[in-house]
């Protein structure tokens, strides 16, 4: 199995005080398990998913269980789970911590494959 294909969940992630608040507000564990499936779905889409596009909506409220996508998306940019601002303003769904991660990762590949070069006498 692809090692770039996991990503790390705490433990204790679900007593975090945001996690908690969707939690009460959005359906108990119910709420937390569309939060994780939801990250996953970012780091598919490559931290953003764009919910302009009638499919990826759809997709989304299928794939998350959910007849009401934006009361979801707006609960979760209350409490900061999701960039209130891009969400509002573009309704792009984005959360740092997926692009922080997806940037890494790259950076991680790139500084691979430019020491691999250099050790086969491709590179500079």
């Amino acid at each position: 199995m692809d090692a770039n294909r996991f990503f790390s969940v705490p433990y204790d992630n679900r007593n975090d005080v945001k996690i908690l608040r969707i939690r009460r507000r959005l359906g108990g564990m119910a709420a937390y398990g569309r939060w994780v499936a939801l990250l996953g779905m970012l780091y598919d889409e490559g931290g953003v998913l764009d919910m302009n596009d009638q499919d990826m909506r759809d997709i989304v409220a299928d794939e998350l269980e959910l007849e009401d996508v934006d009361g979801f998306f707006t609960e979760l940019a209350k409490v900061g789970l999701i960039e209130k601002e891009l969400y509002h303003s573009m309704n792009h769904v984005v959360n740092d911590g997926v692009c922080s991660e997806i940037e890494y990762r790259k950076k991680k590949s790139e500084a691979g494959k430019k020491g691999n070069a250099k050790r086969w006498g491709k590179g500079d």
